[in-house]
């Protein structure tokens, strides 16, 4: 079974008009990489640096609704 058998060809023998493998390849690469960047080069934001004092806060508090979360997983 020929792929391509019927189309017109370049001066490579390649099929025109269809994208080689290796071009395929080699172009989602570099937009891998151009993706990569873009994320790192992206500016910072969000939270805050936490300070001493909200380091020392209790995050975790076992509140009613908890409480009964564990009595009916029977954690």
């Amino acid at each position: 079974m020929s792929q391509g058998k019927g189309r017109e060809k370049d001066d490579k023998g390649e099929i025109k008009g269809k994208i080689a493998r290796r071009d395929f390849l080699r172009a989602a690469g570099m937009g891998a990489a151009a993706g990569a960047v873009a994320t790192v080069a992206a500016p910072k934001t969000g939270k805050a640096a936490e300070n001493a004092e909200t380091r020392k806060k209790s995050r975790y508090k076992e509140t009613e609704h908890v409480k009964r979360f564990y009595a009916t997983a029977r954690l």
